[in-house]
């Protein structure tokens, strides 16, 4: 039978729009070595193409002067890969048994596949290198396709970092009665048995040829279904007896 799993979920972008202070993703790892959740999902995009410092191609790293602009490569390398090694190294010292599950996104500055996504090691894989990726796996970091769909403690999880929900709401599949409006979209993706069942996609990047990923494995339900979304706040709730949850 399903047990009890405590989890601790984290979605990006994990840093303002306006600057690179990855402080936030410091704090909530910092919170996992603490509090010592059985599982942390850390749902993507780590580096935000819509940062403004990134998206102006000219980035400076805190702490460093205006002039000193670097490279997107070197954000992940001289930056965010090193909080990550801190971050789980102080998870895995204080709770051994801490599984780290990370999700790649749509919106990776340097991640360029349509869903379904591989894992970040693969689509980063000469940013990370071999030796990268394997301190993270050493570290209890396991790299997960998007969507990812798993079994944890008899607990069927979906998860993803793309939002299913908005585009149902903008479709208007789902108009009355308008204060059980985001109910009735989340029963409906759960009776379609799949992520983003709108046609034309919505989001519009999906490879229709590798799309059958979108479907919930086996025709059947998750016990969990994990994703951020624009419309409302974070939040989790029971529909059809599912436990949905959005991280924000």
């Amino acid at each position: 039978c399903a047990r009890l799993l405590h989890t601790l979920v984290l979605a990006g972008p994990f840093c303002r729009r306006d600057d690179l202070d990855y402080s936030p993703l410091e704090n909530a790892l910092e919170h996992a070595a603490r509090s010592g959740p059985q599982v942390v999902f850390i749902l993507g995009p780590i580096v935000d193409a819509g940062n403004l410092g990134i998206a102006s191609g000219e980035p400076v790293l805190p702490g460093r002067s205006a002039d000193d602009i670097c490279s997107l490569e070197e954000v992940y390398t001289e930056h965010v890969l090193p909080l990550f090694r801190r971050g789980l190294a102080a998870i895995r010292n204080a709770n051994p048994a801490t599984e780290v599950f990370i999700l790649p996104s749509l919106e990776e500055v340097l991640g360029f596949h349509p869903l379904p996504q591989p894992p970040l090691h693969l689509s980063l894989g000469p940013l990370l290198g071999e030796s990268g990726a394997e301190q993270l796996r050493g570290l209890g970091a396991h790299f997960l396709p998007n969507p990812a769909h798993l079994s944890l403690e008899g607990l069927r999880v979906t998860l993803t970092s793309a939002d299913p929900l908005s585009p149902l709401l903008r479709a208007g599949f789902v108009a009355r009665p308008e204060d059980r409006r985001i109910e009735r979209a989340l029963r409906l993706i759960l009776e379609q048995r799949r992520l983003f069942p709108v046609f034309p996609r919505d989001p519009a990047l999906v490879s229709e040829a590798r799309a059958a990923a979108l479907d919930f494995p086996r025709g059947e339900t998750p016990d969990v279904l994990v994703f951020p979304s624009a419309t409302g706040t974070a939040s989790g709730q029971f529909v059809e007896g599912r436990l949905i949850v959005n991280p924000g």
